[in-house]
């Protein structure tokens, strides 16, 4: 915190990023969705009167399969025979926090078990945006953001959809969400009668505000 005082601790084994080098990794890109497909997505839900699931991806970049041939060592420190207080040099077969290529292998196992798996249409114009069918009859709409995916369809659709990723990705979440709820720092609140959504952003400029040492910009 800004005086000094520690208030959570967090210890995590990571990867040496900024010392791989082209060559390493090939693309390191991860598409987002651009800002209006959320509260469009939401819109939809609203118009539609379909459910909202909600998975945090609690290990999104921990554990993807590296198609790289990659080496680390570990940190200093006493080491079981044989090694001692040699630095064993290990061979990485899974990502690490800290390795480049981590999101985007990270991207590519959702995608496939999206596009491959679920047989949905991946969006040309909103990278992260996958749909398939006809959202009001029995069709579905999963707005990806990095470790946040919203899945958007009928209530026993979503739901089927949902189950996998709990094992495959170790997601966590809410299947569905209530009528308020919160997603990318925003507070969303339904109104079933009126078809409609509201979206709150003041607790994400408040978090911001907090973070960065700016309350007195507060209104």
């Amino acid at each position: 915190m800004a005086n000094g005082t520690i208030y959570k601790r967090k210890v995590r084994h990571v990867g040496c990023g900024d010392l791989q080098k082209p060559g390493d990794y090939n693309d390191i890109t991860f598409p987002v969705n651009v800002s209006a497909s959320i509260p469009l997505a939401l819109g939809r839900a609203a118009k539609h009167h379909v459910d909202i699931a909600i998975l945090y991806i609690l290990t999104a970049i921990l554990g993807r399969p590296l198609h790289e041939t990659l080496y680390m060592r570990l940190p200093d420190g006493k080491w079981p025979d044989p090694y001692g207080s040699t630095r064993p040099l290990l061979k990485l077969n899974k990502t690490l926090y800290g390795i480049k290529q981590a999101n985007h292998r990270y991207y590519e196992e959702v995608f496939h078990f999206i596009v491959d798996d679920l047989r949905l249409q991946a969006s040309s114009t909103s990278p992260g945006l996958f749909f398939g069918g006809n959202l009001k009859a029995n069709g579905v709409l999963i707005p990806v953001n990095v470790d946040d995916i919203m899945i958007i369809g009928k209530s026993d659709l979503v739901a089927s959809i949902a189950s996998p990723p709990f094992d495959r990705f170790k997601a966590a979440g809410l299947v569905p969400v209530s009528d308020t709820f919160k997603y990318l720092g925003m507070t969303v609140t339904r109104d079933r009668s009126k078809l409609s959504i509201d979206i709150d952003q003041m607790c994400y400029i408040n978090r911001v505000l907090d973070q960065f040492e700016m309350t007195d910009c507060r209104m």
